[in-house]
């Protein structure tokens, strides 16, 4: 019987456990693009066909590449499409580009160069890849 006793317990701390991290990651809210990485916001494509859409909220959603692409272990995040949507964006200081799904993963990119003017077209390299803006 005391067995029994030790095991409701047991399950009630992990029942609790789950809750307060239930808790603590609906708390967490994505921060807006500050004002001096607004060149950031936008849809982004590489050759390879990576897509990430940053949004001014400090959300991102990608359109991950197939596996076997090159690029793919310098820029895909990493996650099925499903979860590749409502990551949240931060920055690093000025050499790193964040996007996170809480409480799944979370990908780094190096900036190689910010954002920039070439021509007609808004281009930016990140991980060593080149992304350019499609809006």
């Amino acid at each position: 019987m005391k067995w029994k006793a030790i095991l409701n317990v047991r399950l009630l701390i992990i029942f609790a456990v789950f809750i307060a991290i239930q808790t603590f990651v609906s708390c967490i809210r994505p921060e807006p693009i500050p004002k001096n990485k607004e060149a950031f916001i936008g849809l982004w494509r590489t050759q390879s066909g990576f897509q990430i859409e940053i949004d001014s909220s400090g959300i991102a959603n990608a359109i991950p590449i197939d596996i076997n692409n090159p690029d793919y272990n310098k820029i895909d995040p990493g996650m099925t499409p499903e979860y590749s949507k409502g990551m949240f964006v931060e920055f690093n200081g000025d050499s790193i580009f964040e996007v996170i799904k809480p409480t799944v993963r979370a990908k780094l990119y190096r900036i190689n160069k910010n954002p920039y003017t070439d021509g007609d077209t808004c281009k930016m390299v990140l991980n060593g890849v080149l992304f350019i803006k499609q809006k």
